[in-house]
């Protein structure tokens, strides 16, 4: 019957019979696919007005940038999930605004134009008309008549006016800072820019450089980007990438005095000149540090400071620190490094101490070291740590690496507390045997449960004494300390031999057998305790409790305790919990309760030409002016060379004709700013400019916004490389537009979803450099818009990162093609004939199924339970024809076209993409038909197909008939039958 050759046009049909001696009409996708098209431009069917009554819909993809290479498959992906979308809104009586756009300043095309001596704005040109006619190839429903160019004058004036309401308001300023800089490129880099530490576009490993740059305030928007997340529906993982980036935390900010090393203490723990207390006024001592941390109720196991390598008080000290070559030679090491390699977590973090100076831990007055590191960032927080590498596993490991002191100030708290706990100190200890290396371990015969030996401490006793006693009392070894591990932990439990709750702080030590000979014990400990000796490999496969675990832990010294807990060894706040203790300690030492943020002000300008000319004017007398609004757009000169300056100054910098120009305010010569915004600026509004695109007047007219965006955008679908960056500078630009009255919501978008990447074949990236990107104009062209649209959506979850596969196209072309002749199947076919009840139930479930799909992207699935109706219409003697269009309404959104024929064809006058949703019937939905299971005595011994809700006595009688069955019931008597309705009946013999 088919007719599929993948090497020639796969929509070549050979003869196919319906019926008798009736040829199949052939799909010819291309004549099919450039028909609707035309059509739908000609009646503007996608074209929508502002203001229309009834319900409205939002649906937005991230605009393209259009780069030479054009689009490749992977660009499809999120256009045709929202195109779905935004038709089935249509079919459910939406007015729908789904516009297009391009987002075509920025680097790229400067470095072409550099390349090649073509014109920016000329290969901008040539660019977004590959891809728009690229995009109508393929069906998307866009409104055409809204779409916007980032680099149209009409477009960036109010990206410019956008700028200058920020400058007005002290959120747009200029300051010197280190950027990423690309020494081949010649041009500063904003960190999305910088890819493993290489320019994204050439390759050329970055450096940093200290350059005068216009900012923008985001951080003064930090405390409400964080909070509002909560107000948005949002895919948690793109909350959470959010969150991290802003990097709120509440904490304290706490100083530490500096000394120098003539007044160091003899006793390295305390200084006994000085109280606690004389800390409260530090601010008045000359030098000190300040640290920002989260934990405050650690700082009793604070054993070190940790300075960034470009701390203003490294250099301040120099002539007290003793070991200046070597720290200068770290500095220069290090200088280099990109923040995200310093920070990795993976990396192995390295410093050098500061000899010669000393820090006071305000809280208990101990002296303790200062060093520099390279995990400890300037930009972050105070630029410098507090180390506590008992609860910090990046302190930790750089403890442990250059022996520095690990103390313990919180324990871990197992078990919940309840009322009259009876409370325990209690030690708990490995023993060691020296001749084999095995550690000797308890099993409880009472309770059937390995532990280590432990047991209480007596009044009076040291914890050795009470380990060494404990060993002896239930063993019968004599052992000697070998060492006192420091850490304490608190459980809660019932002790049911004794019948009371228990509260037990435990003490960890080691000990060691003296030797082998076992003394004679108490018969009763013999009765209750059973030694084994196992190695601690061995033991951890017996042993699965977590506190034992952590015990093993910290006994081969690789345990960190991170979490909150007990207060330990913290003096007078021991016993209080974590949350309890930290703003008390805080305020005792003189410290402060503050919320920071690692989130940076936005470094927005650039050095290149290709952007949004700054409407900045400079004037020797009047300082910095903006240009008046009237006098907008500032237009980018034409120029004939796009090469950046050795100085790394703006291309624009060397046009003296467009720099040179008067002062707004007093006449006098002047200079224009010559730094251009970066591509970011104009994507930060665009879903704005496209609810009013012809407006000259203003951005866009409360009245439309009020229309479109009454909520915010309903549905802001994007990759998930956008959704830190982008999506975090859209919206601050919004909730500054809010702040002035300029748009009707606080935030910008209601919902954001994200998709998954299409890798190249073989599961690499697709890249033009590589030479591996699938161009859609082929795949169009072979198979049709319909079958890319349609295996696009089936290639895989649509949230999960899915490879191409040609051979696997084919797949899709084949469902399309048993539509096809589905369809001659329905329209030859005399009205009268009616779908068997099997098929409708199959039909219903799958609109359920598609429309309940299409809400929660399961696009895969979605097309899956498709092909299973069309397979069943296949097999179907009749398909009634009102029951056949049903299907064709739920394929609609994800193959317009084909669907648009068909249904023009079976006598339809008003597009398929005009009509209403279709509605499943729940009582068709349930099956006239259900599987039963059988059971004899709980066992399957076979199964029956009944009617939907048989009742018992009809399935019990239908069971008996079942010839497995009544081998198991031979010779036996009934005692009663248990029967779940539409699942299963079990017969009790």
């Amino acid at each position: 019957m088919k007719i599929y050759d993948n090497k020639k046009n796969p929509s070549a049909i050979k003869k196919t019979r319906v019926g008798k001696e009736k040829k199949l009409k052939e799909y010819n996708h291309l004549k099919i696919e450039h028909k609707w098209q035309v059509e739908w431009e000609k009646k503007k069917l996608y074209e929508v007005k502002n203001g229309t009554k009834g319900k409205r819909f939002y649906g937005l993809i991230e605009f393209p940038y259009p780069s030479g290479a054009g689009l490749h498959v992977g660009h499809i992906r999120s256009n045709t999930a929202m195109d779905i979308i935004t038709r089935k809104r249509r079919m459910e009586g939406y007015n729908v605004l789904y516009p297009i756009g391009w987002d075509a300043f920025g680097l790229p095309t400067e470095n072409y134009a550099i390349k090649t001596g073509i014109q920016p704005e000329k290969v901008t040109k040539i660019n977004t008309d590959v891809f728009r006619k690229q995009l109508k190839s393929i069906g998307f429903g866009f409104d055409w008549s809204r779409e916007v160019n980032t680099t149209d004058p009409a477009y960036y004036k109010w990206t410019q006016w956008i700028f200058l309401q920020m400058y007005k308001k002290g959120l747009a300023y200029k300051a010197k800072t280190n950027i990423n800089w690309c020494p081949s490129c010649k041009i500063g880099l904003a960190n999305e820019e910088v890819v493993g530490g290489e320019c994204e576009r050439c390759g050329t490993e970055t450096t940093k450089k200290v350059k005068e740059q216009w900012m923008l305030a985001i951080t003064k928007y930090a405390d409400r980007l964080d909070r509002d997340l909560d107000k948005v529906d949002y895919l948690e993982k793109i909350k959470v990438g959010q969150r991290n980036w802003i990097g709120k935390s509440e904490g304290s900010q706490i100083k530490f005095k500096i000394i120098t090393s003539g007044n160091f203490s003899s006793d390295p723990r305390m200084r006994e000149d000085e109280e606690p207390d004389h800390l409260e006024n530090i601010s008045t001592q000359s030098d000190f540090v300040e640290v920002f941390t989260t934990r405050a109720d650690t700082i009793f196991g604070a054993t070190y400071i940790v300075l960034a390598p470009e701390h203003e008080l490294v250099a301040k000290l120099k002539p007290q620190i003793t070991n200046w070559n070597e720290v200068k030679e770290y500095i220069t090491e290090v200088k280099d490094k990109k923040d995200i390699e310093r920070i990795a977590e993976e990396k192995e973090k390295t410093g050098v101490e500061l000899k010669g100076i000393k820090a006071i831990n305000p809280a208990n007055n101990e002296e303790i070291s200062i060093w520099i590191a390279d995990y400890v960032l300037a930009t972050y927080g105070t630029g410098a740590v507090m180390a506590v590498p008992a609860h910090d596993e990046r302190d930790y490991s750089f403890a442990k690496k250059y022996g520095l002191p690990i103390k313990q100030s919180i324990m871990p708290v197992y078990g919940k507390s309840t009322e009259n706990e009876e409370f325990r100190y209690a030690v708990s200890a490995f023993v060691r045997r020296p001749s084999d290396g095995k550690y000797l371990f308890i099993n409880s015969k009472q309770f059937n449960k390995i532990s280590k030996v432990y047991g209480g401490i007596e009044k009076g006793e040291s914890i050795t004494e009470a380990g060494i006693r404990e060993v002896f009392e239930e063993t019968g070894y004599k052992t000697k300390l070998v060492r006192d591990l420091g850490f304490s932990i608190q459980s809660h439990f019932y002790h049911p031999d004794k019948k009371i709750y228990r509260k037990l702080v435990s003490e960890l030590v080691e000990l060691e057998l003296v030797d082998d000979k076992k003394y004679e014990i108490d018969q009763e400990e013999v009765l209750l305790h059973e030694e084994i000796w196992m190695t601690l490999d061995e033991a951890k496969l017996v042993i699965s409790e977590k506190k034992e675990l952590h015990d093993f832990e910290i006994l081969s010294g690789k345990f960190c305790f991170i979490d909150d807990g007990i207060l330990s060894n913290s003096g007078e706040y021991n016993n209080l919990s974590s949350e309890e203790a930290r703003e008390k300690i805080t305020k005792k030492i003189g410290g402060k309760i503050v919320t920071k943020y690692k989130l940076r002000d936005w470094v927005f300008s650039r050095q290149r030409y290709w952007g949004e000319p700054i409407p900045i004017i400079h004037c020797d007398k009047c300082g910095i002016v903006p240009v008046p609004e009237k006098d907008l757009p500032v237009l980018l000169p034409k120029v004939k060379s796009y090469k950046p300056t050795d100085s790394g100054e703006s291309p624009l910098s060397i046009i003296s004709k467009w720099v040179n120009t008067t002062c707004p305010t007093c006449g006098g010569k002047a200079k224009r700013e010559t730094d251009t915004m970066p591509n970011w600026a104009g994507s930060s509004w665009y879903y704005l400019r496209y609810a009013d695109p012809k407006n000259k007047k203003e951005f866009a007219s409360k009245k439309a916004l009020n229309y479109w965006m009454a909520d915010g955008v309903n549905w802001y679908n994007g990759g998930m490389e956008h959704v830190t960056l982008h999506l975090l500078y859209s919206r601050f630009w919004h909730k500054f537009l809010y702040d002035l009255k300029l748009v009707p919501t606080s935030e910008p978008y209601i919902k954001r979803t994200a998709h998954g990447m299409i890798l190249a074949e073989g599961g690499v990236k697709m890249s033009k450099s590589i030479g591996n990107t699938i161009d859609p104009k082929d795949i169009v062209a072979t198979y049709g818009a319909d079958t890319l649209r349609i295996y696009e959506m089936f290639i895989g979850p649509f949230d999960q990162t899915v490879s191409w596969s040609t051979d696997s196209i084919i797949g899709s072309r084949r469902f399309i093609e048993k539509v096809w002749r589905q369809s001659f199947k329905v329209s030859l076919q005399k009205d009268n004939k009616k779908s068997s009840p099997q098929l409708i139930t199959v039909l219903h479930k799958t609109i359920k199924k598609i429309t309940e799909d299409i809400e929660s992207m399961s696009y895969n699935t979605a097309i899956s339970s498709m092909m299973v109706l069309v397979n069943e219409m296949e097999k179907a003697e009749n398909i009634e024809k009102k029951d056949f269009k049903m299907f064709l309404q739920i394929l609609a959104p994800f193959a317009p076209h084909i669907t648009e024929e068909i249904w023009a064809n079976l006598g339809e006058k008003k597009s398929i993409h005009k009509s209403n949703w279709p509605k499943w019937d729940k009582k068709k939905i349930v099956d006239e038909m259900v599987k039963i299971i059988i059971q004899v005595n709980g066992k399957i011994r076979g199964e029956m197909m009944l009617e939907n809700n048989t009742d018992e006595e009809k399935a019990k009688k239908e069971a008996l008939k079942n010839k497995n069955v009544l081998i198991w019931l031979e010779g036996k008597e009934i005692k009663r039958v248990i029967y779940v309705k539409n699942r299963i009946i079990n017969i009790v013999v």
